[in-house]
């Protein structure tokens, strides 16, 4: 009898320390979500309603069907298109309004700043208004040039994995596993479209045409040509990634050549003025002083 009573006096303590355990880490837990979602609040309370302003912004630009305003809008998307995941959330009437927001913030910051005249104004609006494309043209650039040098990277691993017995399929996603970059990223939504069943030369000429890079096209083209033919695909990849390699030593050399071209321009604005305020400052405050 005693030890059933004991018994029960256990469990009631286990129980009712359970329940106050539990209740307490619940109250933690309910106080964490409201903290998380006061400073949630409070700290994105500006970039909500700028979101709020680009969607209003956006909403009002769809409704205008000027040829030439929908054809600008939409080369600026197909700019976005071209950037992949990063840029995937900001469709091309969202871009025109932040580039709308942008000129507002420009137009603000000539008549507080720098001057009230109306050209100057316009100006510098302009200019703010055509940032956000400059923007997008310098990623863009960027990732074609990261896709350039990674290329003949693949294509060599992917050939090696060939010559050691691996077929192609199962080469790509050794070396999706292995390397990282934009392009991979390409070929890893390729390979996994081509796995749920999707045609393999349209994967391919989609991840193509994703990059916006010539030479995928050829590097495309000839793994399409080599699954077809059942011809050996790690010797032609190593034809590929050599005349690639080419391509991008000569890129390189006229970027070289082009270089001392462009250090002209802040040359001629920037060091040249500099030096002749040095040599020529002294003489022109002498000659103010005293005269010729």
């Amino acid at each position: 009898m005693i030890a059933l009573l004991c018994f029960f006096w256990f469990f009631a303590v286990f129980f009712a320390v359970y329940c106050i355990v539990s209740n307490v880490k619940k109250a933690k837990f309910e106080l964490k979500i409201k903290n998380a979602i006061e400073k949630r609040k409070t700290g994105s309370f500006i970039t909500n309603y700028f979101f709020i302003i680009i969607d209003k912004i956006s909403c009002m630009a769809e409704k205008i069907k000027y040829k030439k305003f929908v054809y600008l809008v939409e080369k600026n998307g197909a700019t976005l298109k071209l950037l992949g995941k990063k840029y995937e959330n900001i469709t091309p009437y969202r871009f025109f309004a932040i580039q709308v927001f942008a000129m507002f913030v420009g137009i603000l910051f000539a008549a507080f700043f720098v001057s009230l005249q109306i050209i100057v104004v316009i100006s510098i609006g302009l200019f703010f208004f055509y940032l956000p494309v400059l923007k997008i043209k310098e990623e863009l650039t960027k990732r074609k040039e990261s896709i350039l040098k990674q290329l003949p990277e693949m294509a060599d691993l992917i050939s090696v994995m060939l010559a050691a017995g691996l077929d192609f399929y199962s080469a790509s996603r050794k070396v999706v596993s292995i390397m990282s970059g934009s392009l991979i990223d390409e070929l890893k939504n390729a390979l996994a479209k081509i796995s749920l069943g999707y045609d393999k030369r349209a994967a391919f000429k989609e991840m193509a045409e994703s990059t916006g890079v010539e030479q995928v096209y050829s590097f495309v083209s000839a793994i399409n040509m080599a699954l077809e033919s059942g011809t050996e695909m790690s010797d032609i990849l190593k034809r590929l990634s050599c005349s690639l390699r080419n391509e991008n030593f000569s890129y390189a050399e006229k970027k070289a050549q082009e270089a001392p071209v462009k250090i002209l321009i802040p040359l001629v604005l920037l060091i040249f003025p500099t030096i002749f305020i040095v040599i020529f400052g002294p003489i022109a405050i002498s000659f103010i002083k005293n005269g010729f």
